[in-house]
């Protein structure tokens, strides 16, 4: 066990995809990301390396900006070959230990759909809170483009470069009411925002899209891309302009321009309780992938439950 190194990046995420195939990223990206949150002190990482080569990976955070001030974030990921050998458990119990001397009370854990994964967290005393249904489109079967609603001017988040702040006032309010597995909403604030969405260097600022609307955003669609696959982490509308059609036309146009750039895939992940949104995939063509779910375990500040 060590800790993770720049140069790991690549291996990271050919374990990541093995279990997560539906994963859009990038070896500079993780790199990045793993950078700005370990130097910020507000995150480990660590790799589990047999024989020179790694074969699992760990992370941990208090997660500040997360539903509950108190909440930590622990994440494993063994490579299937090395799987039942107790490198799952040696590299959870750090990262567990972590999170509590940070100030956790709450810990949460994604875990993937299959019998293994879901025994492996419930051993170790994680109950089950909710369920994220991954869907694919591919984009050739894309419908085609509706009109759009009367009055609406589509933009680019490019066209923000100077000032962001609307885009994010946009997500921000539509997040309030997104189901959030039974934990009440906590807002994020601009600057974590614009390190975590905006700053991302997997965010295509000419594909993601924003409905402009009474001379300001109102619904927005951001898109991460990289190789041939584009990935949706939020379509929302503000509250007051929603059952308009507007986040219909704003996916369909920015998968429609995705095509046209190339791309071949588009991928998404939303809570099994958000029925609008699974609507809006369904007649767009997403087909459902994958399914994970959320896990938590309340512990004291020695460590246990």
């Amino acid at each position: 066990m060590r800790p993770f190194r720049a140069t790991d990046a690549p291996a990271v995420l050919d374990l990541s995809r093995q279990v997560l195939p539906h994963l859009v990223d990038d070896a500079a990206a993780l790199r990045e990301r793993v950078a700005a949150l370990s130097g910020s002190g507000r995150a480990v990482f660590t790799v589990a390396e047999l024989d020179g080569v790694v074969v699992g990976h760990a992370a941990a955070e208090l997660d500040r900006e997360g539903p509950r001030p108190d909440g930590g974030v622990v994440s494993v990921t063994v490579g299937r070959r090395h799987r039942g050998r107790g490198v799952g458990g040696a590299l959870l119990r750090p990262m567990e230990r972590y999170a509590v001397d940070a100030g956790a009370t709450v810990l949460r854990a994604v875990v993937q759909d299959t019998p293994e994964s879901v025994r492996f967290a419930e051993r170790r005393g994680y109950v089950r809170r909710s369920g994220t249904c991954f869907q694919e489109l591919v984009l050739a079967e894309l419908p085609p483009l509706p009109s759009p609603p009367p009055g609406v001017r589509l933009s680019t988040y490019r066209a923000f470069l100077a000032d962001p702040h609307p885009l994010y006032a946009v997500e921000e309010s539509a997040a309030r009411d997104e189901p959030a597995s039974g934990f009440p909403h906590q807002p994020l604030s601009y600057t974590d925002w614009l390190a975590a969405v905006w700053r991302n260097p997997l965010l295509d600022l000419d594909l993601s899209a924003a409905v402009v609307l009474d001379g300001r955003p109102v619904c927005i669609v951001t898109l991460l891309a990289s190789g041939e696959a584009v990935y949706s982490v939020m379509t929302g509308t503000s509250p007051g302009y929603r059952n308009r059609g507007l986040a219909g036309y704003a996916k369909s146009a920015a998968l429609h321009r995705a095509r046209e750039h190339g791309f071949r895939v588009a991928l998404t992940g939303n809570a099994e309780e958000n029925s609008p949104i699974l609507a809006l995939n369904a007649r767009l063509g997403y087909r459902p992938v994958a399914r994970e779910f959320l896990y938590v375990k309340a512990v004291s500040p020695d460590g246990r439950r």
